[in-house]
């Protein structure tokens, strides 16, 4: 079975995080990912760089989706989720 999109917006999280050499907590989708989880803004747009490349869609290329309205863990994975729906 493949990976769902949710698994893989936390795995590239977890990454992401590890290459940085940053604690997370348990990953929950109500997780926010600045103040919670302590990305920066450039660990963000890190995050949405490899989430792109693993992913293989933006949602934030259309403006249907502004970076500053994902908040949490959940908010990233449902602006993936969407994207990879039109997409395909």
């Amino acid at each position: 079975m493949s990976e769902t999109i949710a698994e893989s917006v936390h795995r590239v999280i977890q990454t992401v995080a590890s290459e940085r050499g940053l604690q997370l907590p348990a990953l929950r989708a109500e997780a926010e990912l600045v103040d919670e989880l302590g990305f920066s803004s450039l660990l963000v747009a890190a995050l949405i760089a490899s989430l792109e490349e693993e992913l293989g869609v933006d949602p934030f290329q259309q403006d249907d989706v502004m970076i500053t309205d994902i908040r949490t863990v959940g908010d990233l994975a449902a602006a993936y989720e969407r994207c990879a729906q039109r997409t395909h």
